[in-house]
């Protein structure tokens, strides 16, 4: 029989696996021995939780041979380059959350734009009663990094509302996008500039990790917005916390942190010194972009058709 583990705050149905499979789910793993605990009987493993997937902990998985993360950023989730070394078959659910990421950062700029964050200090410390009115998203330069599926459905959605003025900057081209969408190529430090809003949509790894750096935010707009639903990692945080303090007037919202799960203790011990800013200047969030109910639903259902698919061709 093989061992199946699932990680992750939803619903599993009755029958989804045969008897052949043993189902073992931890909704909310609150640590990472909770995980370690069971890893060294699991052949197969979806992965829709908060942990981390690292050598040390595939080493523990000495039966382990199937990863399914519930997303696109596996690198994220798991240390690939020991999973391939150990020979441990990875496999993703791409381009499935790209409605959900969409109207989560649509959602999340409105917010912003609205001033909520500050208004709901205001509020609570009865400082002051905020009533600036604000921007339209039509009268904004909006800037992508990135233009994938994600990125692309942004677009689409801005443009019909109303917005003219939408630049990107990407490794390739997308010629087909620029026509359709109107969308003007740019460099990402003109880009940054430019744009009242920087949406960053790009995958994480080695080639992407600090690609904002203190290079580009020095170019940046003042007032920027920079919206990051991708790994952290592609903003270096130093870089990030000195353009945050010298311009009191921009801010970034991250889905997710550079600390993540149990790594994070908060801003008394934030080594970045990031969660010490002003909620108005700092957001991050913990991965919830993609957490819509239908959406994380369809997900599962992929990912254990892949379990399956995998159990089939390797059986004991």
């Amino acid at each position: 029989m093989r061992k199946l583990l699932v990680t992750g705050d939803f619903d599993i149905g009755e029958g989804v696996f045969p008897d052949s499979v043993e189902l073992l789910h931890i909704r909310c793993p609150v640590d990472e021995q909770q995980i370690i605990d069971i890893l060294p009987e699991v052949h197969d493993y979806i992965l829709g939780g908060p942990e981390y997937l690292s050598a040390r902990l595939i080493d523990i998985a000495t039966k382990l041979e199937h990863v399914v993360v519930m997303g696109t950023g596996t690198s994220s989730f798991v240390d690939v380059e020991y999973a391939k070394k150990k020979g441990i078959r990875l496999s993703n659910t791409p381009y499935m959350n790209a409605h959900a990421v969409t109207e989560f950062t649509l959602a999340m700029i409105t917010v912003s734009l609205a001033r909520i964050f500050e208004s709901i200090e205001g509020v609570k410390e009865g400082s002051r009663w905020l009533q600036t009115p604000r921007r339209s998203l039509s009268s904004l330069g909006i800037g992508f990094v990135g233009m994938g599926a994600i990125g692309t459905e942004i677009a689409q959605q801005l443009q019909k509302r109303g917005c003219k003025d939408l630049h990107y900057w990407s490794r390739t081209r997308k010629l087909e996008l620029e026509a359709s969408l109107n969308l003007k190529y740019s460099s990402l430090i003109r880009m940054v500039a430019e744009v009242d809003i920087l949406c960053v949509h790009i995958a994480g790894g080695s080639e992407t990790r600090h690609l904002i750096d203190e290079v580009v935010l020095k170019r940046a707009n003042p007032k920027l917005m920079i919206f990051n639903m991708s790994s952290p990692g592609i903003i270096c945080p130093v870089a990030l916390k000195g353009y945050l303090q010298s311009n009191t007037g921009a801010s970034c919202f991250i889905d997710g942190y550079y600390n993540e799960w149990t790594d994070n203790k908060g801003h008394c011990h934030d080594v970045h010194g990031l969660l010490s800013l002003p909620t108005t200047n700092l957001a991050a969030t913990s991965h919830l972009a993609g957490q819509e109910q239908q959406t994380v639903k369809n997900i599962f259902t992929c990912a254990v058709i892949k379990v399956l698919e995998f159990a089939s061709d390797h059986k004991n």
